[in-house]
């Protein structure tokens, strides 16, 4: 791995592409933070006379008038999303508040060293920039730059649709070349809570269970990736049969949208048999080490402890009872092999007054979301967890006779002599509202291929980057 220079992709048609993913690389554009990267694109139009329009939640529209004779052309729009997610692997000094992502190049990827990269969805914007800065012959352009679309995606629920004269939106915020997204799931996020005090009591052995290095990644794109694993179902799954079990200490998991890469939890067993209920636990493990021979899987004594705080074996039992009953990845797929209908445990960990649970679902199919949620409601209700925080994120439902489609399937063939895979994806994206918003509007997702997003080993394509520059200039024509 070696630090990425510009002078070495001169000769790439690409090259402003990469040359504004550096500059915006060097911005921290931490989801609900990014006035910073609104800063610098009010700057780059000015810098070129072109007209925007920013809102009050950092949105910000960029405006370039169509080449000579293309004037009476459909209005064309581009979308991206300016945030990124924020993780980093343990023992990474990296302060995503002030320090610049630094980039890297491994063999054909373009990545960070132990945090993420922010190609999700940094790339897209940097090829809008080039597409800005060019001299491509265009129809009207409007580039749509939206905030917050890894937490709350409110730049796209809030964006003012008057400002768009666009029905043809392409978002760049897809990570697989060669694939087009027409239709995008239905999601539905919560973070719950149990509300419950430790006691005091005498441990005569207190055990931590750790599980460690998993791969992570998108709860959307990766959720089909059974070999990914969740640290956290994994965890609870070893300890089902404890009857007698306290939980002391759990931590694990970071975002809602994230598939967990770590989970840890102390605990000590109220039973005079301990060496008989830690036997049955090692078994569990040793059938996972099976399965996940590059990840951590360790279980180890502490120490003996007086006066340790703990919770009660019933409220023990109701957390690991709940993450063992919850259906968790991959739950249906069509015919093609696309996953339809998914749920994401992403964290399981402590608040000041007990325990707190993220969790999220993706359905393609209304009738499969509606049995879903039934079932968990059910669910939350049999172990008392208290939903705090809810919201329904939009869905993008295939659309017939879609001309958008079209010109892009001819310029592709055209280019490369195939079509693009049409994709439904379990991904949730801002074009869900776009649509809401503006019922008559075309919409399509499409990108570079990137790989493991919403992990630090998040990396994109250096060639893909390539011919996705070269598909839009076609496009754009």
């Amino acid at each position: 791995m070696e630090l990425l220079k510009l002078e070495d992709y001169q000769n790439l048609d690409s090259r402003k592409v990469i040359e504004y993913f550096i500059e915006i690389s060097k911005i921290p554009r931490r989801s609900g933070e990014e006035k910073k990267i609104r800063e610098y694109l009010e700057t780059f139009a000015k810098a070129r006379n072109l007209q925007y329009i920013k809102d009050e939640y950092e949105n910000i529209i960029i405006y370039k008038p169509a080449t000579a004779g293309r004037e009476n052309e459909e209005t064309l729009a581009f979308q991206a999303h300016t945030d990124m997610i924020c993780e980093k692997d343990i023992g990474v000094q990296h302060d995503f508040s002030k320090d610049p992502i630094v980039l890297y190049k491994e063999g054909d990827d373009i990545t960070a060293n132990g945090t993420t990269l922010g190609a999700d969805n940094g790339i897209g914007v940097a090829y809008m920039l080039a597409i800005l800065d060019s001299n491509i012959s265009i129809p009207n352009l409007e580039c749509i730059f939206t905030v917050q679309e890894e937490t709350t995606m409110i730049g796209a629920i809030k964006i003012n649709e008057n400002n768009i004269k666009a029905r043809k939106i392409i978002s760049l915020d897809n990570g697989k070349e060669g694939k087009i997204l027409i239709s995008s799931a239905n999601c539905n996020e919560w973070i719950g809570r149990v509300e419950a005090n430790k006691e005091t009591i005498n441990a005569k052995e207190v055990y931590k269970l750790q599980y460690a290095n998993f791969l992570g990644g998108h709860s959307g794109g990766n959720i089909g990736d059974e070999k990914r694993g969740n640290p956290i179902k994994l965890a609870m799954e070893s300890l089902k049969e404890i009857s007698n079990i306290q939980i002391i200490k759990l931590v694990g998991g970071s975002r809602v949208n994230v598939i967990p890469r770590e989970f840890e939890v102390e605990f000590c067993i109220a039973d005079d048999n301990q060496e008989i209920e830690v036997n049955k636990i090692l078994k569990i493990i040793q059938k996972q080490k099976e399965i996940f021979k590059n990840e951590t899987i360790l279980l180890e004594t502490l120490s003996q402890a007086n006066n340790t705080q703990a919770y009660s074996i019933k409220t023990s039992r109701n957390i690991i009872n709940f993450v063992n009953q919850y259906q968790n990845g991959a739950l249906k797929k069509e015919e093609k092999g696309n996953v339809i209908l998914s749920s994401n445990l992403a964290v399981l960990t402590e608040y000041e007054k007990g325990i707190q649970i993220e969790f999220s679902e993706r359905s393609n199919q209304k009738d499969l979301e509606e049995k879903y949620l039934e079932t968990l409601s059910e669910l939350i209700k049999k172990y008392n967890i208290n939903i705090i925080w809810q919201q329904e994120l939009k869905g993008v439902e295939k659309k017939e006779n879609n001309a958008l489609l079209e010109k892009c399937q001819k310029a592709y063939r055209k280019l490369f002599n195939k079509s693009m895979e049409e994709v439904i994806s379990q991904g949730v994206v801002e074009g869900g509202f776009f649509v809401d918003k503006m019922p008559d509007c075309e919409y399509v997702c499409i990108g570079p291929n990137s790989y493991d997003v919403h992990s630090p080993r998040e990396r994109v394509s250096i060639c893909s980057i390539e011919r996705i520059w070269k598909f839009l200039k076609e496009l754009v024509k």
